[in-house]
């Protein structure tokens, strides 16, 4: 065989290698959530981010939504990412703290002012920070932050605005160290209950009062059932989007590209329709009775909520990434 016969096939055999390389294979994954396709954060988010992805990939890369607990609870969806059962899903973060300690910062009361303090706290470099970290505890990371509203306070018994007002009245709270902490240091024991039996108690005057964002009057019709609302800004719901860190990274880069552009875009229009959506809810009480009032001063509220933060650093991950978004915080506030 001549030289330039060898060299033509070294050359075929070259060409064919670097065109298959630089083709992606097709790709499909699955996205869980715990709560129904319609709902305002998980549904609006999954939903764009199957839209955005396959558009971008042509169709390469596809998305199963498996919405309605069809894969159990929150809690399930997070353990079957980190196992690689799934490849990912959205919780709350309440829900992702047990496996990633290091995501609790944003459950420490008042560590937000506002929604758009979270927003760049989690669109900044320090979620970089954050996925090192997940990655080590738990096989999984982020490519997404969901934001809702701040549970504001609600009762059927009268207008709250001082911690004074808030003595004598049962609160119902979740299962949560935190939100327990919270009550106790605003001087009252409350009443932890699950949320399937929320509704009936309020109804059945076993407990007085709750604490959720606004949509619950309009989607749950609290405003049945609560007269009363004080506007507190102590904890937002945030929810992380997380998907398994060992796919991820066998994934191309082009892929990851396309996932993680998409999640962005997806996650853009969740928070931009939530906090539309947030202020027809509030228009919503109002209109169906329910008086709205704003604490006298909202710091008495905070200082002894903040003070119960040290009893937390141990099981949301340590002290030390808490500071770094304190201090960032602090920066952002100051350039604002």
């Amino acid at each position: 065989m001549s030289i330039r016969k060898i060299l033509a096939g070294i050359s075929v055999i070259v060409f064919s290698a670097v065109t298959w390389s630089s083709v992606s294979a097709d790709v499909n994954f699955k996205f869980a959530s715990a709560n129904a396709p319609d709902s305002m954060s998980h549904g609006a988010f999954g939903h764009a981010w199957k839209k955005h992805i396959e558009e971008a990939s042509n169709g390469r890369i596809t998305v199963q939504l498996l919405f309605g607990g069809q894969m159990g609870s929150e809690q399930d969806n997070v353990n079957q990412v980190s196992s690689g059962l799934i490849q990912a899903a959205s919780a709350a973060v309440n829900n992702v703290t047990p496996f990633a300690p290091i995501v609790g910062f944003a459950t420490l009361p008042y560590m937000f002012q506002g929604v758009e303090e979270a927003w760049a706290v989690f669109d900044s470099p320090l979620r970089d920070t954050l996925n090192e970290t997940m990655a080590k505890q738990a096989n999984f990371r982020t490519v997404a932050w969901l934001t809702g509203g701040f549970r504001v306070l609600s009762n059927s018994k009268k207008p709250v605005r001082t911690l004074a007002d808030l003595q004598g009245l049962r609160i119902r709270v979740p299962k949560n160290d935190i939100m327990i902490a919270s009550y106790k240091a605003w001087g009252i024991n409350p009443v932890p209950m699950s949320w399937t039996e929320t509704f009936n108690a309020l109804q059945q005057k076993v407990v007085d009062g709750q604490d959720n964002p606004y949509d619950v009057f309009p989607t749950l019709r609290f405003d049945e059932v609560q007269s009363y609302i004080t506007n507190i800004h102590y904890i937002l719901w945030s929810g992380p989007v997380i998907v398994n860190e060992v796919w991820w990274q066998n994934l191309s880069a082009d892929d990851q590209s396309i996932i993680s552009e998409a999640a962005v875009k997806a996650q853009d229009e969740q928070r931009a329709g939530m906090q539309s959506f947030l202020g027809g809810a509030a228009l919503f009480a109002i209109e169906h009775g329910v008086e709205i009032t704003p604490p006298a001063d909202e710091q008495e509220w905070v200082e002894p909520v903040m003070a119960i933060w040290p009893d937390f650093y141990e099981k949301i991950g340590g002290k030390a990434f808490v500071d770094e978004v304190v201090v960032f915080l602090e920066n952002h506030r100051k350039s604002n």
